[in-house]
This record gives structure tokens, C-alpha cells and sequence, in this order.
């Protein structure tokens, strides 16, 4: 038999092929789409897991001890979309390792908002309001996630202040993330958009190499034009451009920063 996490039951529209169990716990949903588990549970979440997350990090003991009590540990392989824009409000995500990007949809159009890295929470900013998810979440590569149900968020929320206060610097914190993502399509033009993505990867994936700083490729073509908001042409043609200008490199695996300094000018000019 294949065993699966649990899922929030009302994603149940949002996923193919699930079929419900119940547990002595909960309801279980598992579909093709999720990981397996030889011994048809969850992993255990620790209060030492928890303290790994920038977020719980401030927490006193018995809130990180009440919050890994309720969470579980999921793991996905890559290209799995873990819950779908204007789907039922989801709970909290935190990201333990690999990489999602969030993003909105409209018909053939698509503007990525963000990508996560390891150590950062998304996911429950509809839940105050009790709004459809703003936004998709897919994985990038395979990842490893700690989540609380809507429902348990938000009780753990009405019974802990202290995880109430760094809740709110959460959606602030992505709100003032959106609110710049929204400057830049506005302001800056493709080739700034571009040099902006570039040069905040490099300094925060980056690897020294010989010849400067080296981090891995991760995101499509596509991907790409998603994030800068363009035409997949435009893109072709600004990378061409950092590469003739001896900026960057990019292969299908990596991508190597020459010039950070130069890059870094150029993600902050503002068009005419």
C-alpha cells in the first residue's frame, strides 16, 4: 500500500486523483501527486526543526512546543503545486529545504512573485480575511516542508500572542516584498528587472568562483520572463547582452556573475 501526508481537506478540489481516508486523527487525502512514506505517516516535527525557521525562532518554548505538536512534516518531489491561486485559504508553509515559486495567472500570462529559499514561511496571508489564495505555489526542486492546517493555525494563533506578533511581521514582510515587486514593473525596465534578479540570486546563493560568483541555474527560459514580466525574446536578448558585456555566463545548470558590482548598478536605475 502507498501511504501519504495529510493535506488540508478542502484543497480536496485541488488536487488530481485524491481519495480520502480517515485516520484516528484526521482526514487524510493522498494523491499521485505527493510523496510516499514506508510507514504511512508524517515525520515528526521538533521543537528543534522548528527553531531552525527564522520565523519560530523568537518564540518561547511552550509556543514551539504547542506549534510542533500540530505540524507536520511533508516532503514533495519537484513540479508539484502545492496549493492553487483563488483555491480555498491554505495554511502556513514553512520551507525547510529546496526552493517554490509563488506567482498569479491570468489566461496565457504569468508574473512570478517570488522565490522561496529554505527558512522561509508563505502561505497563509488569506487567512485573516478568509480570501482565496492570492497566489500559486509549485516546487522548483524536491522540498521539504513544515505546515499547519488553516484550521490549527489559526487556533494556535488565537492562543499564543507571541506567535500572533510574528505572524503579522510575516504578511508585512510580504506585502512590502509585493509593494517593490509591483516599483519595479512600473519604474524599472527589463534590463534593470533582469540585473535586480541577478544580483540578489548571487548574493544570496552564490558561490565564490575563480572567475567570480557561481549559483545554480533553477529557473526556466520561461521562468525567467515570469519573474522580469516581459516577452521571452526580451529576456533572450538582455541575457545576450549581460554576456557580450562580460557580466554573466549563463549554462543549462549554473549561471556565473562576472561583474556583481556592474550588475548591481544597473538593477537600481529606474527608467526614463
Amino acid at each position: 500500500m502507498r501511504y501519504y501526508p495529510p493535506v488540508p481537506a478542502k484543497m480536496i478540489g485541488y488536487l488530481p486523483d485524491v481519495i480520502s481516508v480517515t485516520s484516528a486523527y484526521f482526514t487524510i487525502l493522498y494523491s499521485d501527486s505527493m510523496a510516499t512514506y514506508d510507514d504511512g505517516r508524517c515525520a515528526i516535527v521538533t521543537e528543534d526543526s522548528l527553531s531552525k525557521i527564522q520565523l519560530f525562532k523568537g518564540l518561547s518554548p511552550q509556543t514551539q512546543r504547542c506549534i510542533a505538536e500540530k505540524a507536520v512534516q511533508v516532503e514533495y518531489p519537484a513540479r508539484v503545486n502545492l496549493y492553487q491561486q483563488a483555491g480555498p485559504p491554505t495554511g502556513l508553509f514553512a520551507l525547510q529545504s529546496g526552493r517554490v515559486k509563488l506567482y498569479r495567472q491570468s489566461k496565457k500570462k504569468c508574473q512570478i512573485l517570488a522565490v522561496t529559499m529554505p527558512g522561509d514561511c508563505f502561505g497563509a496571508e488569506s487567512l485573516p480575511t478568509g480570501a482565496p489564495s492570492p497566489y500559486s505555489a509549485t516546487t522548483l526542486v524536491p522540498a521539504v516542508t513544515i505546515q499547519l492546517q488553516h484550521d490549527i493555525l489559526q487556533e494556535l494563533l488565537d492562543e499564543h500572542t507571541d506567535f500572533q506578533d510574528v505572524f503579522l511581521q510575516l504578511i508585512v514582510s510580504r506585502l512590502k516584498q509585493f509593494v517593490t515587486l509591483v516599483h519595479d514593473l512600473a519604474f524599472r525596465d527589463v534590463t534593470s528587472r533582469l540585473a535586480t534578479v541577478l544580483s540578489i540570486r548571487a548574493e544570496i546563493e552564490g558561490l565564490p568562483h575563480h572567475d567570480g560568483i557561481i549559483f545554480d541555474r533553477l529557473l526556466s527560459q520561461q521562468e525567467f520572463t515570469d519573474m522580469v514580466g516581459t516577452a521571452r525574446e526580451v529576456v533572450y536578448r538582455t541575457f545576450k547582452k549581460f554576456e557580450d558585456d562580460g557580466l554573466v555566463r549563463m549554462t543549462r545548470s549554473s549561471i556565473l556573475i562576472y561583474d556583481l558590482d556592474t550588475l548591481r548598478a544597473i538593477a537600481l536605475q529606474e527608467a526614463h
